[in-house]
């Protein structure tokens, strides 16, 4: 049995790991996500037990007690309560849904909706050398940010596009709900950064058989697009839009439109790369 401590945003969670199995499976996630190994406990504590007959998470204050058949379900909902009480308590950070990927301490922040294709996308980026921060939720603070490292995401319906990207054909941990891959298997890393320099936003839209386009876009429909993805904007004053616009205003903002990886042009990459360091 093993004892977890994450502390970010001024939010402290326990995840509580009982049995091998367990430990085994989710002591590389909370690395990742730069838990501590702790002998006391916090009010929020998640517990985990099972193997690969079935897993079992139980969080005690919410009396929430969920069974699953396959590992990365499990990942998927305990990520998901982790980022919950994150985005829940944090007051003196911007919570976005949002991926986000960096090269040379500079971050490109990705925000969208379930279904924009953000977490394949963030794949594809990651594969393609940049460091992993996150596919689910940005924390921003001026011109500061930071990602939850949990692993990719990938949904049923993406994840032979993300196949060819994996090091190895059993690289990924599967469920129905979403399957889990870990940054290294895309042969990338979590940047060891504690904090990134701001310095793109890029909004993606996938569409099956779409056309590749690249564009930039106004701060209004920018602006717009950050704050719907805004998740704990009820705690900050003026729910926070005054704080954001202004990185928004001082920051380049994209448009991706892409049909899948292979539409998505040669040197594309190192275009972003480029964007990132100063350039266009």
């Amino acid at each position: 049995m093993s004892q977890w401590l994450i502390e970010i945003a001024g939010v402290q969670e326990t995840v509580l790991l009982k049995g091998k199995a367990a430990e085994t499976l989710l002591s590389p996630m909370l690395a990742d996500l730069q838990a501590q190994v702790a002998s006391t406990s916090v009010d929020i504590e998640i517990t985990v037990e099972g193997d690969d007959g079935g897993w079992q998470l139980h969080e005690a204050a919410g009396e929430v007690t969920r069974t699953f058949k396959q590992a990365g379900d499990l990942i998927y909902h305990l990520s998901d309560r982790i980022l919950f009480h994150i985005a829940d308590q944090a007051t003196s950070v911007h919570c976005v849904h949002a991926a986000a990927v960096a090269a040379n301490g500079r971050a490109m922040v990705i925000p969208g909706n379930s279904g924009a294709g953000k977490s394949s996308f963030t794949a594809w980026l990651v594969a393609n050398g940049f460091d992993y921060l996150t596919d689910e939720l940005i924390l921003l603070e001026g011109s500061s940010v930071s990602g939850i490292a949990r692993p990719i995401q990938i949904k049923a319906a993406g994840i032979d596009a993300i196949r060819p990207l994996l090091a190895s054909s059993g690289a990924v941990i599967t469920g129905q709900q979403a399957n889990a891959v870990f940054a290294a298997d895309l042969g990338g890393a979590v940047s060891c950064l504690p904090s990134h320099q701001l310095a793109a936003f890029v909004y993606p839209r996938y569409k099956a058989h779409a056309d590749f386009s690249f564009t930039d876009i106004s701060s209004a429909e920018a602006g717009m697009g950050l704050m719907e993805n805004h998740v704990n904007a009820r705690n900050l004053q003026g729910h926070g839009f005054r704080s954001a616009m202004q990185q928004i205003r001082s920051t380049p903002c994209y448009r991706l439109e892409y049909g899948g990886f292979d539409t998505l042009p040669t040197g594309f990459s190192d275009r972003l790369r480029g964007i990132l360091e100063g350039g266009q």
